[in-house]
C-alpha cells in the first residue's frame, strides 16, 4: 500500500516513515498540507492512505478533509492524527477510516492501517461489480 505521511514534526514524520516502511509499505512524506494537496491532485498518484496531522503550517489538515470529502475520483483514505482534536468531527467523513491521538502506539497504528486496507479493497470490489 502506498502511504503519504503529512506531519510537520520532522522527527515524528521520520519515525512514522521508518515504521510503516518496515511493515512493507511504499512511503511518501511531506511536512505541510500544500505539498500533500499537490501530490493528491496528481493524476494516478497511487496514494492509498494519508496519515494526516491536523495542526500544520500554512494550510491545516481540516482544509484537506473538506477538499476531499466528496471528491469521487479520490479513493485515498485518511487517518487523522493529532494531539488535540475531537474525533467526533470526522466520524461521518466518507474518506476517514480512523482517528488517532498522538502519541500513537505501534499496535494501534497497525490495526488502523489494516482497517484502511480493508476499506480500499471494498471500494475496488464495489467498482468492479
Amino acid at each position: 500500500m502506498k502511504i503519504l505521511i503529512v506531519e510537520d514534526d520532522r522527527e515524528y514524520r521520520a519515525l512514522l516513515y521508518e515504521l510503516l516502511h518496515s511493515w512493507g509499505h511504499d512511503m511518501l512524506a511531506v511536512s505541510d498540507a500544500l505539498h500533500a494537496v499537490a501530490l493528491l491532485d496528481e493524476t494516478n498518484n497511487g496514494i492509498d492512505l494519508v496519515l494526516l496531522d491536523l495542526n500544520l503550517p500554512r494550510l491545516g489538515g481540516d482544509q484537506i478533509m473538506k477538499t476531499y470529502a466528496n471528491w469521487t475520483k479520490c479513493h485515498t483514505r485518511f487517518i487523522i492524527m493529532s494531539g488535540f482534536f475531537n474525533p467526533d468531527n470526522y466520524i461521518d467523513h466518507p474518506k476517514v477510516v480512523g482517528c488517532l491521538h498522538k502519541p500513537i502506539s505501534n499496535d494501534t497504528l497497525k490495526k488502523m492501517v489494516a482497517k484502511a486496507e480493508e476499506s480500499l479493497k471494498a471500494v475496488v470490489k464495489s467498482e468492479k461489480d
